[in-house]
């Protein structure tokens, strides 16, 4: 019995922090306006050889084509400050009144606008992602299509930023890089340079492309498509850049979202699905290939169908508002000050078993099928299936680890479990669990 207590003692001082983790250095956090998540996954569906990069995305990367704009709002600034600050666009029946970040403009700006001085009324400042990066020492950039995206370069200047408070004194300007302007290839053409020779830690883009073709020529459109083709092309150089920059090929994760959908030429009506359904990619150094995002974080997100949840429901769907809390942790940074939309960083994009090869947070014959087609595949050598020790190499130590962990389950750990002896086993497991969790690139934790 003192030995039932002493492991229960240490797992559950184990299962009270996440594990520690080797975070990336580079994040590329990437809006492409107007992007409707189900027409994008129908057209890769249909004709995956028009869309090969965004394909890339659901095979290689954790994906969902049903994440969710802000809950009252589906216009473009106010879902991009979402984007940034962690906060919903309006308050949220029943929460403080400083919890939303207020921006609701969508239009131009005067040069002294700022997000403190025209947002929410009750902040006396509203913090971004630029603030935690550039606070911490490290280097940001605001790559924008629309001049009114001017509004974060003007917020976060020597003059309207706030003080650095974290560790050394980095500044009050917390972007280092900002070009804002509606050439949209000399944009990305500058990132793609600027990206190659500064290595960027954090990185904000936004693309105006298919929001400017819906509104002139419709969503689902020929036109439509074919500037989500475009959109594929300039994603194909992001992988690109990354995969020929030594600097970047092992550190780099891609964020990519879209700030509404849309129908017919508008997309301003924010209970229309078509408005509502967005696209969230995340690929690059440590992420589950081939994961379904939802499938990934089955305790903190649920799929929401074709409904609309609130942010007081008690099951939330995936919003692009997770985004920016999201690249923050892939860095190894905390949420952003006063954020409450992924403001725990609980989503996330890998497996907390090695031998879940199909990411969903359970180990089970499936698993097994997986790693037997890689053993197939050259003796198992050098394929990224079924490798669950990350060692290039799919063989019998793999199977060891799928028969280690077989039966083991995100859901199930939360369960009570009546027997002691499967208690211990359960326990020491999660042990085993905590120790293996040392996945480059990516984190793995586990959260009760």
């Amino acid at each position: 019995m003192r030995s039932i207590i002493v492991v229960l003692q240490l797992c559950l001082c184990l299962l009270a922090v996440e594990t520690s983790f080797a975070a990336v250095s580079h994040v590329i956090h990437i809006s492409i306006d107007g992007l409707r998540g189900d027409l994008l996954e129908s057209y890769i569906n249909s004709s995956p050889q028009d869309f090969p990069n965004f394909k890339r995305f659901v095979d290689e990367g954790a994906t969902t084509f049903n994440g969710r704009t802000d809950y009252s709002n589906t216009e473009t600034l106010p879902n991009h400050t979402s984007m940034l600050t962690g906060r919903p666009v309006e308050q949220p029946d029943g929460v403080p009144n400083t919890t939303h970040h207020g921006y609701l403009d969508n239009g131009s700006l005067s040069p002294t606008s700022t997000l403190h001085n025209s947002g929410n009324p009750n902040l006396s400042y509203i913090s971004s992602t630029f603030d935690i990066v550039h606070d911490n020492g490290l280097s940001t950039a605001l790559y924008a299509s629309k001049d009114k995206f001017a509004i974060y370069a003007q917020s976060y200047t020597a003059s309207t930023g706030a003080p650095d408070t974290t560790g050394a004194d980095n500044g009050r300007d917390k972007i280092d890089i900002h070009l804002i302007t509606p050439n949209f290839i000399s944009m990305h053409n500058s990132f793609l340079s600027d990206m190659a020779t500064v290595g960027i830690n954090y990185s904000f883009l936004h693309y105006l492309l298919p929001d400017g073709v819906g509104h002139s020529a419709g969503w689902d459109s020929e036109s439509w498509n074919n500037s989500v083709k475009t959109m594929d092309t300039y994603m194909g150089d992001m992988f690109d850049l990354i995969e020929t920059n030594a600097s970047l090929i092992d550190d780099t994760i891609i964020v990519l979202t879209a700030d509404h959908g849309g129908t017919g030429t508008g997309h301003g009506t924010a209970t229309d699905p078509a408005n509502y359904t967005i696209p969230v990619l995340v690929w690059g150094a440590g992420v589950a290939p081939g994961a379904d995002l939802y499938s990934l974080n089955p305790l903190s997100r649920l799929d929401p169908g074709a409904n609309r949840p609130s942010y007081t429901a008690s099951a939330q769907p995936i919003r692009n508002g997770d985004t920016g809390n999201l690249a923050l942790h892939l860095l190894g940074l905390g949420p952003v000050a006063g954020s409450t939309i992924n403001a725990n960083q609980d989503l996330v994009v890998a497996s907390d078993f090695e031998a879940d090869f199909d990411a969903n947070q359970s180990v089970d014959s499936h698993d097994l099928t997986i790693w037997q087609a890689g053993y197939s595949i050259a003796g198992g050598a050098k394929v990224n299936i079924g490798d669950a020790n990350s060692d290039g190499n799919v063989d019998g130590s793999d199977f060891l680890v799928w028969q280690r962990q077989y039966g083991s389950s995100l859901v199930d750990t939360l369960t009570p479990v009546p027997e002691p002896s499967s208690m211990i086993l359960m326990l020491l497991g999660v042990i085993c669990f905590q120790q293996q969790t040392k996945r480059a690139g990516i984190q793995h934790w586990l959260r009760i």
